[in-house]
């Protein structure tokens, strides 16, 4: 059985395999062109070696390369229409220069002072670079003068949220990828519903694809007759189409501009362990409040006219300062949006960053785990030099294929010396990453391709404030609950979910 797992795994069996393919491409195609075969197929590859030429020298991941090359290998047409198709993110290009234009409109509203800049710079110059980078490519500030708050479920942060919303006296701003009908997202409609009769301005969005088949068809409508202003990003349609690639994958709730929640938790009944699908639904999230709720209003905002195409008073939303707050001393919070329109992945390059920059320990949380070069060398990199990496993930998957993927990375990532915990009862919905005792982000951002570069995401970047050993101490409870995967473990993984996790780590950056 080894020499078939080794002889399979062999560059002359993947080789062959791909001849094998071509041939019996070639074969079809000859039978269905006929005579003009030849020319076609000449063209085609001349069209597919010049793609692959491109593939090769772009700036993308190298796995985005290789889940590419291979096809346009084994069927240069069917690859090369579907490379041109995908990659040119036609529908994207249409909407940039609107994208931008919102950008430039609100980014001047959320100037840091030079201030918080020097006062940033004093506490760490790690900090400080980091600040930089997202003010300057990601377009959000780091802010002073704000607290948060952990929960470490969907249902420990539900109360919480139904109390802000029940407090809302202007405006309150709700951006999901699903919104499911049940007793989770029925409490929060009724609130709502109470909300605007009050005059309260109350917008939702909530994804097309995210939430096709959790709403009824045409329910950003019926939420619009009851006074609720609605707005579904990129309406799904059963037509292959470039706009389905890139979906709101946020979550975030604002109210009156000066509580925001966000995490891992969407608007349904599992997320709250109401409903019960693989086992303990674990998630967690953070409400905000003080001045870097503003983060969140903006980016709502920005969203809101995206997906409705007319431009809005952003600064009006701003609410005042709250001369009452009480807030600790050298603490900075930074929330943040990802966007796959501007190709800056700051989600990733934020995990990186905590990464490179860990003296102790690094504890992730995610759903899945789909690792790309650069996540790679920033583990390998903190393993090397002293720092503690601890893996939490599902137990009980919510995708099988996710899984393998990840099981598929277990070996070199034990090898390295990483710690790997699987939570035996149910599913990990968190993402999270909680580093020395100092820094933590919770949000929307798993650890894959997706995340990374096709979603709108987000997240709250958190330096020296109380809710990182909140979430340190609810990570250290989850592993008590969790099985840790060794060698033995690995050995354990049957044969075919290691070669269909190599064969799926090829495509996987195409999932």
């Amino acid at each position: 059985m080894k020499k078939l797992f080794m002889l399979i795994f062999s560059r002359k069996f993947i080789v062959a395999l791909l001849i094998l393919g071509q041939i019996l491409f070639i074969a079809l195609s000859v039978t269905v062109l006929g005579d003009i075969y030849l020319a076609v197929y000449i063209i085609m590859m001349v069209i597919a070696g010049i793609l692959a030429l491109h593939i090769v020298n772009s700036d993308d991941d190298p796995a985005f390369k290789i889940a590419w090359l291979i096809p346009l290998l084994v069927v240069p047409p069917l690859a090369a229409f579907m490379y041109i198709f995908f990659k040119a993110q036609i529908s994207l290009e249409l909407i940039k220069k609107f994208h931008i234009k919102i950008q430039n409109e609100t980014k001047p509203l959320l100037q840091p002072s030079e201030e918080l800049e020097r006062e940033v710079e004093a506490e760490s110059v790690q900090l400080s670079r980091y600040t930089k980078y997202m003010w300057d490519y990601g377009g959000y500030p780091i802010c002073k003068n704000s607290n948060a708050e952990y929960y470490g479920s969907g249902e420990a942060a539900f109360e919480p949220i139904k109390q802000a919303l029940m407090q809302a006296e202007k405006f309150i701003f709700i951006e999901f990828f699903i919104v499911q009908e049940g007793r989770m997202w029925g409490e929060v409609l009724d609130i709502l519903k109470e909300k605007v009769q009050n005059g309260v301005d109350v917008r939702v969005i909530y994804d097309g694809f995210g939430s096709q088949l959790s709403l009824p068809r045409g329910y950003h409508k019926k939420l619009e007759k009851m006074g609720i202003k609605a707005k579904v990003f990129s309406p799904f349609t059963p037509f292959l189409t470039t706009a389905q690639n890139n979906r709101d994958h946020r979550k975030i709730i604002v109210v009156d501009g000066k509580t925001a929640f966000t995490g891992g938790f969407n608007l349904a009944d599992e997320y709250i362990n109401e409903e019960e699908r693989f086992g303990y639904w674990k998630d967690g999230g953070v409400k905000v409040t003080g001045d870097a709720v503003f983060n969140f209003t903006v980016m709502f905002l920005q969203m809101w006219m995206f997906v409705s195409q007319a431009t809005c008073d952003v600064s009006s939303f701003k609410a005042l300062p709250d001369e009452n707050g009480k807030y600790k001393e050298n603490s900075f919070i930074l929330p943040f949006g990802d966007s796959p329109i501007d190709s800056e992945p700051t989600g990733k390059l934020t995990y990186i960053n905590i990464l490179n920059n860990a003296k102790d320990y690094v504890y992730i949380s995610t759903p899945y785990l789909v690792l790309g070069n650069e996540m790679i060398s920033a583990i390998k990199y903190a393993v090397k030099s002293g720092v503690k990496v601890k893996l939490l993930l599902p137990g009980i998957p919510d995708k099988k294929y996710m899984k393998i993927i990840a099981q598929s990375r277990y070996r070199m990532l034990l090898d390295l010396g990483v710690e790997i915990y699987e939570f035996t009862d149910g599913f990990v919905h968190e993402k999270s990453f909680i580093s020395d005792d100092k820094v933590a982000v919770s949000g929307s951002i798993n650890v894959d391709y997706r995340s990374f570069y096709l979603h709108f995401e987000c997240g709250v970047y958190m330096y020296n404030t109380d809710c990182v050993m909140d979430m340190k101490a609810d990570f250290e409870g989850m592993l008590a609950k969790s099985k840790q995967i060794t060698h033995e473990e690995c050995r354990k993984i049957p044969i075919m979910n290691r070669f269909a996790g190599a064969l799926l780590n090829v495509i996987a950056a195409l999932l």
